[in-house]
């Protein structure tokens, strides 16, 4: 059916308005996107702002750019107005032109351009003035060399006050201008005053004279008596016994105050070191605290001790010890006695049930018997040595403090009077103050030069 003309103008109108609405809004829906999302470029330059300036390549200037400038809010473009829709002509009029299209969106303010760049350029490095050492000193010349001298002899340093008390006895007789008979005479009694003895001294200056028949210088005579002081000392001296397999059991005697508990606790040491294992009988029951002291001794020096409670029979002690020992294999064993009065009988008996006891357990014990003398009591050593003798039979003799008397030529007595070895002297407080004693050295010592060194240390009684 044809369509009139008024209902096509009608159409045309009705397209013409949904045409100019559709347009409008997609213009507003484009204005309102890009306000919640820009654009890519946009994004694009607000990353290179914010990004921290790339390190510049090395050995080139180095550009530092100052931070920028934080970008300017502007206010958004006004949206345009949305035309109204164009009134419909009237019938038989001609259409009115389609309305002219809406102008583009405002464009969104674009960034600023970075700053320029500031080139800064680092100086050169300017190294340091060489700093001038100055030439190290010529090395000092060294210090000349000092040739050690000598360790002096512990015998020596012992001997030193019966050494100072003879030979200044003897340099008194040869320098003062007296005859040969005078010389004699004044000799023996400087052999006297040492504690050698009357009898000694006098055999020892007829042995001079029948040596140096024609040949009295003062040199002569000083030498022709050590020659005989030695062979005197070495006449006697002896081998110490051999047990062979079985323990060497050696019992110690004495009076009290000699030393005898000191010597005990050296020998123990010596006998550590050159035998082994040592075993100490506390046989000395009857002196007070004479075990605790020997016991302390014994840990001092880091060996056993056989003990019972005081009072207790010392040959049962002795007899414990000879016998651990055998159990043991134990190579040596050291019998401390209780120091006494030679005077007294009772106790005398004592060391001889001790050795009977010994002797029963291991065949020959004791194999050394010593007698320890003090060195200070001169010749009433030697009536000690005789009352011990009778009880039972000495091997040998122990001279301690030698080192705190002038006394010390009781040994010369003691081998002519009773024909008995020394076997060891202490010249000192220390274990190893303990000295084997050998008669070619002592001699030797006595007729030393003073050296002028110190005294040896201070002995003390056990």
């Amino acid at each position: 059916m044809p369509i009139s003309t008024t209902d096509l103008l009608i159409m045309i109108g009705c397209a013409l308005g949904a045409g100019l609405g559709l347009t409008t809004l997609g213009v507003l829906i484009e204005l309102h996107l890009r306000k919640k999302h820009p654009a890519p470029l946009e994004e694009a330059a607000v990353q290179e702002a914010a990004a921290p300036p790339s390190a510049p390549p090395p050995g080139a200037a180095a550009e530092v750019a100052p931070p920028p400038a934080p970008p300017q809010l502007q206010p958004a473009a006004p949206s345009p107005p949305v035309p109204s829709a164009a009134p419909l002509p009237e019938l038989g009029q001609p259409p009115a032109s389609p309305a002219a299209a809406p102008a583009p969106p405002a464009q969104l303010p674009q960034p600023a351009p970075p700053p320029a760049r500031v080139a800064i350029t680092t100086p050169p490095a300017v190294s340091p003035p060489p700093v001038e050492i100055p030439p190290a000193p010529a090395p000092a010349p060294p210090p000349p060399v000092e040739v050690a001298k000598p360790a002096v002899s512990r015998l020596r340093l012992g001997l030193r006050k019966t050494r100072d008390s003879f030979m200044n006895r003897l340099r008194g007789v040869m320098g003062s201008g007296a005859n040969l008979e005078e010389i004699y005479e004044g000799l023996e009694e400087a052999l006297i005053a040492a504690d050698v003895g009357v009898e000694a001294s006098t055999r020892l200056v007829e042995a001079v004279r029948k040596r140096l028949t024609g040949k009295a210088t003062p040199d002569a005579i000083r030498d022709a008596l050590k020659e005989e002081i030695a062979a005197l000392l070495q006449k006697v001296e002896r081998r110490p016994a051999d047990p062979g397999d079985a323990p060497l059991v050696i019992m110690l005697v004495g009076v009290n105050g000699v030393g005898k508990t000191t010597t005990v606790a050296k020998l123990a040491a010596m006998l550590k070191e050159e035998r082994g294992a040592v075993l100490v009988a506390a046989a000395d029951t009857f002196r007070a605290a004479a075990i605790e002291q020997l016991e302390i001794w014994c840990q001092r020096v880091g060996v056993d001790i056989i003990k019972q409670k005081a009072g207790s029979d010392p040959a049962a002690v002795a007899f414990d010890a000879v016998k651990a020992a055998k159990a043991r294999k134990t190579p040596a064993v050291l019998i401390d006695t209780a120091g006494r009065l030679q005077t007294k009988v009772n106790l005398m008996e004592e060391l001889k049930k001790i050795a009977r006891v010994v002797g029963r357990e291991v065949s020959g014990a004791p194999h050394e018997t010593w007698l320890v003398l003090d060195a200070n009591t001169g010749q009433n050593a030697l009536s000690q040595a005789r009352i011990f003798a009778d009880a039972v039979p000495l091997s040998g003799v122990v001279l301690a403090k030698l080192d705190s008397t002038a006394k010390g030529g009781v040994i010369v007595a003691i081998a002519d009077r009773l024909k008995l070895p020394v076997r060891f002297v202490g010249v000192g407080e220390d274990l190893a103050d303990l000295r084997p004693f050998d008669g070619r050295e002592f001699a030797e010592e006595l007729f030393a030069a003073d050296d002028g060194s110190g005294q040896a240390g201070k002995s003390y009684a056990a």
